[in-house]
């Protein structure tokens, strides 16, 4: 799907082959750029810890080394490996957890960024592409919110990826080829349905699965910028070898706003249940409230536009995750 949305709208199409480090390539989006990558001729090598990743995410054909990135005695590992680009993607995932233990987040986003940045550097690979987080912007001024907004974080993990930016504009100016993503809520078929600390249309579609009522945390009226996976992974393929996106920063969304409620509706259409039971309970630590994403950057400058209609890709969710369970 991916290569068929390059060719048709534009993306540049790689016709030779590149070595790509995915760094948690052992989670849930890393694990479908991993795959991506190697569907288009890439040679892939995955770094992964798999605090939260599982090895069986990491798509058969790529390589793989078990490395915790958030401590420097660990790069002496990777050193003399030669690749073309980095996908950094490593990282403690959840805002809600971030609080449970701040100095392992700080580790898993700030530090793992700083050293994979110096590596890249001292190893003379000159691409960089990070996953950032809408969360930087907290609770925004207005929506949808523009890459120009100021960093608001009301989380750990929020602070950690606004710092670990700092460092990638840092290096950025020191000579790398940068490209920094801010992902709103991305799901799709991978995602673990077993967190229910991160994602919250997994969170609601896991207890669905298991027949218990959905708690939701905190107002029906919240909201959030859905975007499917395969839509994510189409933009960083088509601006991995794209020069307009060097030093350049974009929200990744789609620029639509669904309620808490329009949500569940539409989980509940899916899995042909509008009944089914909804409990209410107290706000979790650091909730955004809402936030939409002004995608015109990168409408502009790669001619991306999200491809998935968000109630067929509700659908193939669903789908994929009642297959697994049975």
């Amino acid at each position: 799907m991916v290569v068929y949305w390059l060719k048709r709208h534009g993306g540049i199409y790689f016709m030779s082959k590149r070595h790509i480090i995915v760094t948690g390539g052992a989670g849930f989006i890393g694990s479908h750029l991993a795959a991506a990558s190697l569907e288009m001729g890439h040679h892939v090598t995955v770094l992964d810890n798999l605090h939260t990743g599982k090895e069986d995410n990491i798509p058969e054909g790529a390589d793989f080394i078990n490395i915790d990135l958030g401590h420097e005695s660990s790069y002496s590992r990777i050193d003399g490996i030669k690749c073309d680009a980095v996908f950094h993607l490593a990282g403690q995932s959840s805002g809600e957890a971030s609080f449970d233990d701040p100095e392992y987040d700080f580790k898993s986003h700030v530090a793992s960024t700083f050293y994979m940045l110096k590596w890249c550097k001292d190893q003379g690979v000159s691409r960089f592409l990070y996953s950032s987080s809408m969360s930087v912007y907290g609770d925004p001024d207005n929506v949808p919110v523009g890459e120009g907004h100021s960093f608001k974080p009301k989380t750990f993990y929020a602070a950690g990826k606004a710092a670990a930016e700092s460092y990638i504009n840092l290096y950025g100016r020191l000579g790398l080829d940068t490209t920094v993503f801010r992902l709103f809520s991305v799901y799709g078929p991978g995602q673990n349905l077993d967190n229910k600390m991160q994602g919250m249309l997994s969170i609601y579609l896991s207890y669905m699965l298991e027949g218990s009522p959905v708690i939701v945390k905190g107002s029906p009226e919240r909201y959030r910028d859905f975007i499917n996976v395969s839509d994510v992974v189409a933009a960083w393929l088509s601006s991995y070898e794209n020069p307009v996106t060097y030093g350049k920063l974009y929200n990744l969304g789609t620029g639509v706003k669904t309620t808490v409620s329009e949500l569940l509706n539409e989980l509940k259409a899916a899995i042909n249940a509008p009944g089914y039971p909804i409990e209410f309970a107290q706000n979790t630590a650091g909730d955004q409230f809402g936030t939409v994403a002004d995608i015109s950057l990168i409408k502009k400058d790669l001619n991306w536009r999200p491809a998935i209609d968000f109630n067929a890709g509700i659908v193939h969710m669903v789908s994929w995750a009642q297959g697994r369970r049975r």
